[in-house]
């Protein structure tokens, strides 16, 4: 049995590296209001430490089979020498444990935080697995490998010499967040301060092409921690025009492997598999338990050709496509498909509102204590909530 626990922005938890950071209000809300997720990849009897219990909780469990109890701080007496699963490992969140443990003297079983965690959670080591990919397998560009500068005045220059556009991301960042592109003509004055204050709180600041991007995935991969990898599945996801995360594809493994296999051969994809797996055996397997995931990317070249980037960034925590895998493999039935969303509102009511049409316009059915059909919010709304966590399945 494991106690799991919901802690988005994680990347800059790692960055900030103090035990006492305090994430943005954004990401607080988020934390608070999406504590739950955790629910739908966990095991039936693991659990899942929520700020306050809620009614919908209990309502989640009745309908459905196998799913994880949450449970409230004052619970943890309970659950004394549990294994806390975190979705991602940072000093922050380990530091919050270590708080319980003395406050409710339950002697959980943290995870520890590593030094070398710090670098397995940037982009400059998602390059060094991509260089590596690209050395061992032909078919893949080595034109995608993305350089990291440390003055404005390379990356201007970079810009200006570029015959294709460009695009910036902080070295530490994930799910679309730290992306900027970058105009052709050569940088203005919004650039120059955007990429200024990524430099100056992370040291240097990763370019690489802008590509033509047709379908976005990802490999996810589970290690033990003890030398072992895994695979656990595809994740075929959508961003938006900014390349924030938008939504998960809920599918069996078969359809979205169909579906990935129409553009790219399903020889390369497994080339690319066993690289990796390799890769992260050495990095990840011996000193790290828990989700990785790869994202990737299916674009066309310059001839119009449809290539893969095996290695677009590597989130070393749980994910949304990971969390979508299992949610399909576990609670819904497998003739349905769907969709998975995060939505974001910052006016309070609003996205409570659309919670209470959807119910009406598309209510879920169950079938065997699974979802069949219909729409479900995965966590408990409010009026006040500027999150939501929903599946709309036919």
């Amino acid at each position: 049995m494991k106690i799991h626990y919901f802690n988005p922005g994680h990347e800059t938890a790692v960055h900030n590296g103090s035990p006492y950071y305090t994430a943005p209000a954004n990401i607080a809300a988020m934390q608070q209001e999406l504590a739950f997720l955790p629910a739908w990849y966990g095991d039936k009897d693991d659990l899942v430490l929520v700020e306050k219990s809620n009614g919908y909780f209990s309502l989640l469990n009745r309908n459905i089979g196998n799913l994880p109890q949450a449970i409230t701080q004052d619970e943890l007496t309970k659950y004394k020498d549990s294994e806390v699963s975190l979705w991602g490992i940072s000093p922050q969140a380990v530091h919050y444990f270590d708080m319980l443990n003395k406050e409710y003297e339950v002697n959980l079983n943290i995870p520890k935080w590593h030094s070398e965690y710090k670098i397995l959670n940037s982009r400059p080591n998602a390059k060094d697995c991509l260089a590596e990919i690209v050395r061992q397998i032909s078919q893949i560009q080595d034109s995608i490998t993305p350089q990291f500068y440390i003055e404005l005045k390379e990356i201007d220059n970079a810009v200006r010499l570029s015959p294709v556009q460009l695009l910036a991301k902080a070295p530490y960042s994930s799910s679309g967040r730290g992306l900027l592109w970058l105009p052709t003509s050569g940088l203005t004055r919004t650039e120059n301060q955007i990429l200024h204050g990524i430099l100056k709180k992370q040291g240097s600041v990763s370019i690489e092409r802008v590509l033509n991007k047709k379908t976005d995935f990802a490999m996810e991969f589970l290690s033990d921690g003890e030398g072992n990898i895994q695979f656990a599945g595809y994740s075929l996801f959508e961003t938006n025009s900014k390349g924030a995360y938008e939504s998960n594809y809920l599918s069996s493994q078969q359809n979205i492997e169909r579906e990935l296999t129409q553009n790219i051969p399903l020889e390369l994809l497994g080339k690319v598999k066993q690289v990796l797996t390799s890769i992260l055996k050495e990095k990840y397997a011996g000193l790290y338990k828990g989700c990785i995931g790869v994202d990737m990317m299916i674009y066309t070249d310059e001839k119009k050709n449809y290539r893969l980037h095996p290695c677009v960034e590597i989130n070393m925590r749980f994910n949304m496509g990971y969390l979508a895998l299992k949610l399909f493999e576990n609670f819904i039935i497998p003739t349905s498909h769907g969709k998975f969303y995060i939505d974001f509102n910052s006016t309070e009511g609003n996205l409570y509102k659309q919670h209470i049409i959807m119910q009406q316009q598309y209510p879920v059915q169950y079938h065997k204590g699974k979802i069949a059909s219909g729409y479900l919010s995965l966590c408990p709304m409010s009026e006040s909530n500027k999150y939501r966590a929903y599946i709309l399945i036919s």
